[in-house]
């Protein structure tokens, strides 16, 4: 990461140990209208941005709600946990202030709420580190196209090569890594994804210690190809 001037962070199951709150309301919305609950739900739903998910619960299962109406029962479903139970991935405050001691820029890029995005970060004390914030639904595509990555890194005022993207997910590091970013892939400890990374990003890192110690260059199991 010598080269790297700018940081893109995804917020859920990278930044945030937040990716149970998520599978939780999933099971609580579909267990109030009396539908069996199917992992295949929310697999399917974590390639989309917030609304494109909500419009996946209405034409799946013929909600009579509105897409606004749904995503405003998620939201009351995680608010509580997200703004005041939901912690920040281990070490990921360390790793974030000893960027900042060599100058590289940061933001983040998430999928989430704007609202529930700013709340996680602030009460953990990380929004201090960040430039900005970008959702999916700002710049209106999900992590499945490279947009939101291409905005961040134009506020950033960095190239591609020099920015590096760091991701939970399979397709959105893959979007990542294929548009020309330097791309880590990340370890949520769920969906078991972290053998999904393998080939599709630049290293893989299983959680912010082992990033501290590539960033100082120390020698080791700090990364995986």
């Amino acid at each position: 990461m010598e080269n790297i001037k700018g940081i893109i962070f995804d917020i859920d199951g990278t930044l945030a140990d937040s990716m149970g709150v998520w599978a939780e309301s999933d099971v609580i919305l579909l267990q109030r209208r009396g539908i069996p609950y199917s992992r295949e739900f929310s697999e399917a739903m974590r390639s989309l941005h917030f609304t494109s998910a909500c419009e996946y619960l209405k034409e799946k299962f013929s909600l009579p709600e509105s897409v606004d109406e749904i995503g405003a029962e998620i939201t009351e479903i995680v608010r509580e946990k997200y703004f005041y139970e939901v912690r920040l991935m281990p070490h990921a405050l360390e790793f974030a202030e000893e960027c900042r001691k060599r100058g590289i820029k940061m933001c983040a890029a998430t999928s989430n709420k704007r609202d529930l995005a700013e709340g996680v970060l602030e009460n953990n004390g990380f929004w201090e580190f960040l430039e900005f914030l970008i959702t999916s639904d700002e710049v209106g595509s999900g992590k499945e196209r490279p947009d939101i990555f291409y905005e961040c890194a134009r506020r950033l005022g960095t190239s591609p090569e020099e920015t590096a993207v760091f991701e939970d997910s399979p397709h959105a590091a893959k979007t990542a890594y294929e548009n020309g970013f330097y791309t880590v892939g990340m370890d949520s400890g769920h969906f078991d994804d972290f053998e999904k990374l393998r080939g599709i990003c630049s290293i893989r890192a299983r959680g912010f210690e082992e990033c501290l110690k590539i960033i100082s260059k120390e020698k080791g199991e700090a990364a995986y190809a």
